[in-house]
């Protein structure tokens, strides 16, 4: 509170309980629309309403407190539910010889969500579900020690009271640990060995916010990442290459968030340090969040020939072609406008009669004419002391405006479109070194 008062504080809304994306890779699609009447009759029944010895019988003990029956096999290639992930579930929980739920997920939506290790739900819950995979499902009889112990909270929890739960894992994401950098002692934070994992917890972290649309917190978790590596003190060519392969996929990182912040001159300077560590070989996903960096910039040609790199590496890659194709047609309806602009201003009998009139090399007695006209306006700006000015780029024709990049290309100067408004023009002298 005192910082909010004071200097102010920025933050972000997690928008992940409104769109979140964390399982959009999982093996199969939640339906949208539930049907509360399949609910009540399928999904909140209970699977046993005898007595839990009896199940017992039929379950295999995973410790003395918990057992449990897989009722559907999971993903074994993807790992059971690990330390620090956040995981997306469904689950029942029933009371011995009850066929309605004392709690469900079902009751409050279709899914819930919690991160292992911070101690946000029964004991018994997480550790039941520690030993599930994706995609699975199984029953479980859970003690009353891991859940609510011996006094429970009558009327509605008996003392003493087991649970049976009914849980399908829909899937998970790892998360990493957003404090894993700062909790290095100072005297291990220039030790390869000891910042390396933390970095790679740290590179997790910022995943999981990109995951949930917290752009800002991922950068804000890569950059530490890389900061404290770069400050690490290497032992050997092994550390090398592990460093690099971090740095390499931080990096890229980096790029896909200052893109989604449409901060594109950041994304520029991190693809810089991504073209060192790769030897000017940067991999296909860097270059076409360069060459969305460069498309925002108003660099085009820049940004077309990252792309067309890019397709070089990946040639079926269907969002490089359409990236490609989207931007030639903004340029395409850019030049028309301007186009169809000056043939209205440019437009009457005299200025179409001195358009057709051609001189012996050629050219247009107009063409002749503004081409004088450039090269006075050069000549007097090279001999100002102005390191720069600005003009529209409404002011010429495409026949004008190329004929003034050439005149300026031969002098020596850089003419650029602005990043922030497509009709001015920058002509500025380049620094000789």
């Amino acid at each position: 509170f005192r910082e909010l008062i004071g200097s102010g504080a920025q933050f972000e809304v997690d928008t992940a309980d409104v769109n979140n994306p964390l399982y959009e890779d999982s093996l199969f699609d939640d339906d949208d629309d539930i049907n509360e009447e399949e609910i009540q009759t399928e999904s909140l029944v209970s699977p046993w309403t005898k007595s839990f010895e009896e199940l017992r019988q039929l379950m295999v003990p995973i410790d003395e407190h918990i057992y449990k029956r897989i009722t559907r096999e999971g993903v074994k290639d993807q790992g059971l539910v690990p330390d620090k992930a956040r995981v997306s579930l469904r689950y029942s929980a029933y009371w011995e010889g009850q066929s309605a739920p004392f709690d469900s997920s079902m009751l409050r939506g279709t899914k819930f969500e919690f991160t292992t290790g911070s101690n946000v739900v029964l004991e018994g819950l997480e550790a039941a579900v520690r030993t599930m995979y994706p995609y699975e499902q199984a029953e479980f009889i859970i003690s009353y020690k891991l859940l609510f112990h011996e006094m429970g909270c009558p009327p509605r929890i008996k003392p003493r009271a087991d649970g049976l739960f009914k849980i399908e894992v829909i899937g998970f994401a790892l998360i990493g640990d957003q404090q894993s950098l700062e909790n290095i002692a100072p005297e291990d934070r220039t030790k390869f060995s000891v910042v390396y994992p933390k970095a790679k917890d740290m590179h997790l972290h910022g995943k999981d916010c990109v995951k949930r649309g917290s752009y800002r917190s991922a950068v804000t978790a890569f950059e530490n990442a890389i900061s404290s590596l770069n400050y690490c003190r290497l032992a050997d060519e092994n550390d090398e290459l592990k460093q690099t392969d971090l740095l390499i996929t931080l990096y890229t990182n980096v790029m896909v968030c200052y893109n989604k912040l449409s901060k594109p001159q950041r994304a520029c300077i991190a693809m810089k340090a991504l073209r060192h560590l790769t030897r000017n070989q940067p991999s296909c996903k860097a270059l076409f969040q360069e060459g969305r960096a460069m498309a925002a910039l108003g660099e085009y040609d820049l940004a077309r020939q990252a792309f067309v790199r890019a397709q070089s590496k990946q040639p079926n890659n269907k969002e490089i072609s359409e990236e490609i194709i989207k931007m030639d047609e903004r340029v395409r309806k850019y030049k028309q406008s301007m186009r169809d602009i000056w043939t209205r201003a440019l437009s009457g009998k005299q200025q179409m009669e001195e358009e057709t009139t051609v001189d012996n090399s050629g050219k247009t007695a107009q063409e002749q004419h503004f081409k004088r006209d450039f090269v006075a306006q050069l000549e007097e700006f090279d001999k100002s002391s102005l390191q720069s000015i600005h003009m529209s780029r409404k002011m010429y024709t495409d026949k004008e405006f190329d004929v003034l990049r050439l005149l300026a290309t031969q002098r020596n100067y850089k003419l650029s479109l602005s990043p922030l408004d497509a009709d001015q023009l920058t002509l500025a002298k380049l620094q000789i070194k």
